[in-house]
């Protein structure tokens, strides 16, 4: 899923602990649900001809605020990416 080696604690599966399973789960819901977000925004009507009545400098920032949060949601992408792939490799073995 990612290629970035991760500096994130990540959690570690054991008896004490959250099971794998119930991890697992809110891990993939968490990334399914931020896909539905993601989309959601995507769908969103973004149009210079919405911000052009603010000024000349109103688009532009529009642009740099939609590409911030791009970023901001990849980043969110890759952790949760980053913890399903570290709890698949503590899947129990039966």
């Amino acid at each position: 899923m990612t290629d970035k080696p991760t500096t994130t604690p990540m959690p570690t599966v054991h008896l004490n602990g959250t099971s794998h399973k119930m991890l697992t789960e809110v891990y993939e819901e968490a990334h399914y649900i931020l896909g539905l977000f993601t989309k959601s925004l995507h769908n969103t009507e973004f149009n210079s001809r919405d911000y052009y009545v603010q000024g000349p400098e109103a688009w532009p920032a529009a642009v740099d605020a939609r590409m911030e949060i791009n970023q901001k949601i990849k980043e969110i992408s890759q952790y949760l990416e980053e913890h399903m792939d570290h709890l698949a490799d503590q899947a129990p073995k039966n």
